[in-house]
């Protein structure tokens, strides 16, 4: 497995939910994000929270998986467009920072986006589950359903190792190994946690472009996944905290209707052959 990444700064970015409509959140995360890269930060992990502002914050799904994160020394800042993103009233306002003292993390105020962040650009090239892959780049995929039973996760595992072979990565044993044990991990969560019926599905998509490889894992449950950090002798609890660790990007898109896609994105450092 490669060594995990130290990286100067492991950003939490977070949107909630327009009133309205839930399909902008995913829009305005994007936006979110690209703003806080041109100013220099480095976004780790991306949250779109299925709640909306005017819900409180301690009730919102998405905000849950903000905590976990922090708490489990995943992240040491969160990103926002601004403070009325956190808490209806302004006395609400002053406990979360006190909070993200104690826990170590920074919060990050954006402001007004640039404007060249517009969304014309956001709609032409951002899917809806998170894709942190480059618009202009020629992206190949691979989309399976799968029944939610634990064989599911040596058949999707099987996929990215074919997937990967196909487009020329597999001489590169390390990333492959990263890719497909995060993958057992994310499918194994959707199982588990995001399936209650047996007749239920979860559906896997494996996409690339030159230089990275990203998987997504769509199940039916609108609840958002919350790293933790389970005692030494725990035998479960630690599969989103691995791919938090591991992965160069994670995050979590809830869905219009109902579910939620969770999704991670490694590098690829070299190809073995053309495609």
């Amino acid at each position: 497995m490669n060594a995990q990444r130290l990286l100067s700064e492991r950003a939490v970015a977070y949107v909630c939910a327009d009133p309205s409509t839930v399909t902008a959140a995913p829009l305005r995360l994007d936006q979110l994000v690209a703003d806080a890269t041109r100013q220099g930060h480095t976004v780790h992990t991306r949250v779109c929270d299925p709640d909306p502002v005017t819900a409180p914050l301690h009730e919102r799904r998405g905000w849950a998986t903000v905590v976990g994160t922090v708490e489990a020394g995943l992240a040491d800042a969160v990103i926002v467009r601004s403070m009325s993103d956190l808490a209806v009233e302004q006395c609400d306002r002053i406990p979360i920072l006190g909070w993200l003292e104690t826990a170590g993390a920074r919060l990050v105020t954006l402001g007004t986006s640039f404007p060249d962040a517009s969304w014309a650009a956001l709609r032409d090239g951002t899917p809806c589950d998170g894709q942190v892959l480059a618009a202009s780049s020629r992206v190949v995929q691979q989309v399976q359903d799968y029944a939610a039973v634990r064989s599911s996760v040596r058949l999707g595992r099987g996929l990215v190792e074919k997937c990967l072979a196909m487009w020329g990565w597999a001489a590169d044993t390390s990333v492959v190994d990263d890719v497909c044990l995060l993958t057992d991990e994310l499918l194994a969560n959707a199982i588990l946690h995001g399936c209650r019926n047996p007749a239920d599905t979860i559906t896997m998509r494996v996409e690339c472009d030159a230089d990275r490889v990203q998987v997504s894992v769509s199940d039916p449950s609108s609840s958002m996944p919350r790293p933790c950090s389970p005692a030494v002798d725990s035998e479960s609890g630690r599969g989103l905290r691995l791919i938090a660790e591991v992965a160069e990007q994670w995050g979590v898109t809830p869905h219009a209707d109902a579910g939620k896609s969770v999704w991670f994105a490694v590098s690829l450092p070299g190809r073995t052959s053309s495609s």
